[in-house]
């Protein structure tokens, strides 16, 4: 780390700060703290939406499975496309069109109290859970280039991810996100395009990756994979739960812009994001030699050698903060996310259903530092599990603990026959199906078809698989039966109106171009800064990266301050 890569990292957290204190004031209640009133624009709602989907894990997590694997990797990310234009066409309007506040108004809308608080508390550790993987993620990545204890990382950045979902809640959020997601994407975009040029130059003998990558033999079982990636992707994009992306919209049709930017995103930028570890994998680089202190985790730097190694003084700063952001979005979503589900289905639903504007304040914040608190704590835990990457924690994640859920809350709006209970019941059957397939299936039973001894990857892609593939025929399954084992039907009169009635124009919140004109002139500010690290550069390749970086920032930030001016002048004219 040279002195301007410090001056890299100090920038972004000076900025991030910055804007966080530009928005704090916008929150002026419970309401804008937890929705912003509802009237977020398309591109801030889709920006959280991208956002929310990945973190620094995708940068060590996945780029180690990049790097081992090959393209396979591409198939998580392609799902998370599949899922969000999923949600352009059907799901992000109808969510919008519910007039709630928080994803488990959702639940309690579509089902009954009952289900509500049971979603509500099984939530929590799943978010966590969720939050200490990408803070691991973030951590193992930042100790292997400061060469510092993990935990100090860990524990750094949940007092900034924190600071900032407490200041202002969504509004907060929903700004650095978008000032991060400029972010991201111009680093990530330029780092991507010179390292996808060094892939072309190779020879093609060089390039030992195949579709499928090492370690598996058995094209079935990988097969099973892609389809298990492409639909657990899916139905964690659309699932009530996940709803809250497009409730912070000023109207469906924003919401639908906004999945639709999500998904445009998620197409092509993975494609950027590994091209890095696919060509260090090319060179059949021992990475455990160059990052002994990471030990068997080491393939998790693959994106950070290529930096070191290929790119330019000062740019391992700014990928520094391409890491931060993609870790610190996402968090402060979920914390803020916490925070809504705490005021709305605890504080106000159980506790007090008369609380003022104050007290709901109160507890939304107390609540986001909480969760900030224990998220760290997990985060401090999977740092010293060992056995699984950071990729198969993920997988097994999604496939046992947060498909359970899921499954009914994504089958919430595609079928209004189940009965109230039909959304508790089938959690509980989804926690029964993950019990037993974790502790039952023997990944041998299927090598036996092939005579053939299974390798560690294939056993853990059957059983991520398999775990999926239970879920689909029993749980989902037992959802779609539940109206046949009960005599009392549920009344869907209520729902089914909301969602067959657009919103009015009354109903809609007035949105303030003047957000987008303050975030652009930032962003423009903070292009021409980084363009002028050029000058500090010895050849013109290094200054045509920061070039290139700074003016994908200016150009972004000066489109967004442009159009957000031209919009505010003509909603003053009317």
């Amino acid at each position: 780390m040279t002195y301007l890569d410090w001056a890299m990292i100090g920038l972004y957290f000076v900025f991030i700060i910055k804007v966080t204190q530009a928005f704090r004031h916008k929150a002026t209640n419970a309401s804008g703290f937890i929705t912003g009133g509802g009237a977020m624009t398309w591109w801030m709602a889709g920006a959280t939406a991208f956002m929310t989907q990945f973190s620094a894990w995708t940068f060590t997590g996945a780029a180690a499975k990049a790097y081992a694997d090959g393209l396979s990797v591409m198939f998580v990310f392609w799902g998370n496309a599949l899922g969000f234009f999923i949600s352009a066409l059907y799901f992000a309007k109808r969510y919008r069109r519910l007039r709630v506040d928080t994803a488990m108004d959702v639940i309690k809308l579509r089902f009954n109290k009952t289900s509500e608080q049971t979603f509500t508390w099984l939530s929590f550790p799943i978010t966590l859970i969720g939050a200490g993987i990408w803070l691991n993620g973030l951590g193992a990545f930042l100790s292997a280039t400061f060469g510092i204890s993990i935990d100090i990382t860990i524990i750094g950045i949940s007092l900034l991810v924190t600071f900032i979902a407490v200041t202002g809640g969504v509004w907060t959020v929903s700004a650095t996100n978008v000032i991060q997601l400029v972010l991201l994407i111009s680093i990530t975009m330029i780092v991507g395009f010179t390292a996808a040029s060094e892939v072309m130059a190779l020879p093609v003998e060089s390039l030992s990756h195949t579709i499928m990558g090492e370690g598996i033999a058995i094209w079935q079982i990988f097969v099973l994979w892609i389809g298990a990636m492409l639909f657990s992707q899916t139905l964690n994009t659309n699932n009530a739960l996940s709803s809250y992306r497009f409730l912070i919209t000023s109207n469906e049709k924003e919401a639908t812009r906004a999945a639709t930017l999500a998904g445009v995103l998620f197409l092509f930028a993975p494609l950027l994001w590994f091209s890095p570890p696919w060509f260090v994998a090319s060179l059949d680089i021992n990475l455990i030699d160059s990052y002994p202190n990471l030990g068997a985790g080491a393939d998790n730097a693959a994106y950070l050698y290529y930096i070191d190694h290929y790119m330019p003084s000062g740019l391992l700063g700014l990928v520094m903060v391409a890491m931060l952001a993609a870790t610190v979005s996402p968090m402060t979503t979920a914390l803020n996310r916490n925070a809504g589900i705490v005021v709305n289905n605890i504080y106000l639903s159980l506790i007090n259903p008369k609380g003022t504007d104050r007290q709901q304040m109160l507890w939304g914040k107390s609540a986001t530092l909480l969760t900030g608190v224990m998220a760290c704590t997990v985060a401090l835990f999977f740092s010293r599990l060992e056995g699984y990457s950071l990729f198969d924690i993920m997988m097994l994640f999604t496939a046992m603990i947060q498909m359970p859920l899921s499954m009914p809350s994504f089958l919430a709006l595609l079928n209004l026959r189940t009965p109230g209970w039909s959304g508790w019941a089938t959690i509980l059957v989804g926690l029964v199906v993950s019990f037993i397939v974790h502790f039952g299936f023997n990944a041998e039973w299927f090598a036996a078809l092939f005579d053939y001894t299974l390798t560690a990857r294939e056993q853990v892609d059957l059983k991520i698989a398999a775990t999926f593939i239970s879920h689909v025929i029993f749980t989902g399954g037992f959802f779609m039966l539940t109206p046949w084992l009960s005599r009392v039907k549920k009344d869907t009169s209520e729902i089914s109106r909301r969602l067959a009635t657009p919103m009015s124009i009354e109903e809609q919140s007035p949105i303030d171009h003047t957000n987008g004109m303050f975030m652009g002139r930032a962003l423009a500010v903070l292009g021409i800064l980084v363009c002028l690290i050029a000058v500090s550069t010895d050849t013109w390749r290094d200054a045509a990266i920061f070039l290139g970086i700074g003016g994908l920032i200016l150009l972004c930030g000066s489109g967004l301050a442009y159009k957000s001016s031209r919009l505010h002048q003509l909603s003053m004219a009317t």
